[in-house]
């Protein structure tokens, strides 16, 4: 239990509360400013709106598994995880219309020379495009001030519990 003797007015203690009780109201400002300063993570009728980054991250690892699917020739998987990317491009135009745009689209034409060659099963045509995507990621970075991330063509799997291989040729 506290002490009640605490609760007694003593010369001083006046001012040294009234410090206390104003760092306290100044360090809850400051983290209320903080807390507005990131993005909500729910919108208007209360559904999760995921952060940029969380968008960029699912991006990124889509980028490789697209990377693994295209050079085992696993063309459903390629064209499944290119049409992820393209749809989380366009969630976060919509969620965050403050990106310019010109940046985002950039992609376009490096989605689209992928798409023709995962259609024409073209695995070096896949590989040319996949460079080129992978650019236009960093120009976009560059762009935003993020320079500091650096996208690469993969040269290992963080997926070691999945197989890349093309349409029947699944092993057990």
């Amino acid at each position: 239990m506290a002490d009640p003797r605490f609760l007694q007015r003593a010369p001083g203690r006046a001012a040294a509360r009234a410090r206390w009780a104003f760092l306290g109201a100044l360090a809850v400002a400051g983290f209320c400013s903080l807390a507005a300063a990131d993005p909500p993570l729910t919108g208007p009728s209360g559904s999760y709106i995921p952060r940029l980054g969380d968008i960029m991250e699912v991006t990124q690892l889509r980028h490789i598994k697209l990377w693994y699917a295209g050079a085992d020739q696993n063309w459903p998987l390629a064209g499944y995880e290119l049409n992820q990317i393209k749809d989380s491009f366009e969630d976060a135009m919509v969620l965050y219309p403050g990106l310019p745009a010109s940046n985002m689209t950039t992609m376009a034409g490096p989605a689209a020379a992928i798409d023709a060659a995962i259609k024409a099963k073209d695995r070096d045509a896949f590989a040319r495009a996949f460079n080129q995507m992978t650019a236009a990621c960093n120009l976009c970075h560059q762009a935003q001030g993020y320079g500091s991330i650096l996208i690469k063509v993969p040269n290992s799997s963080p997926f070691s519990d999945e197989q890349f291989p093309p349409k029947g040729g699944a092993k057990p």
